[in-house]
């Protein structure tokens, strides 16, 4: 089968936060991957395809440099465990300053090149 994605996924944990849309209660998670043009997670919080989530995205080694990006959640997946339901998302993002998105491409080119 012939990779699709323009964009190479790099499994790293960066910190993410986005409101829950029933409760606005601010929830937190940690990419299972993440590309320059989006990212998989896990949470509890029951989402839908098609949504737009606002996140707050906190790179490794840079607490300092939080940023903020608005993402359209293109597929969920329910993972079966123990307990409360889980689900994967994936989020292709719609929105990222441009200033935002050239450091994230600099952290996963280095991460990338660390790696090799």
């Amino acid at each position: 089968m012939q990779e699709r994605r323009r964009y190479i996924r790099l499994e790293v944990p960066v910190l993410i936060e986005f409101p829950n849309p029933q409760t606005w209660k601010t929830e937190r998670s940690y990419t299972q991957d993440i590309s320059e043009s989006g990212l998989r997670f896990p949470t509890a919080v029951q989402l839908q395809m098609g949504q737009e989530l606002a996140l707050t995205l906190q790179l490794p080694y840079h607490q300092d440099l939080a940023f903020h990006a608005t993402g359209e959640i293109i597929w969920i997946r329910e993972v079966a465990r123990l307990g409360a339901t889980q689900y994967d998302v994936g989020v292709r993002f719609r929105w990222i300053e441009d200033l935002d998105r050239l450091r994230l491409t600099r952290f996963l080119h280095a991460f990338l090149t660390a790696k090799l």
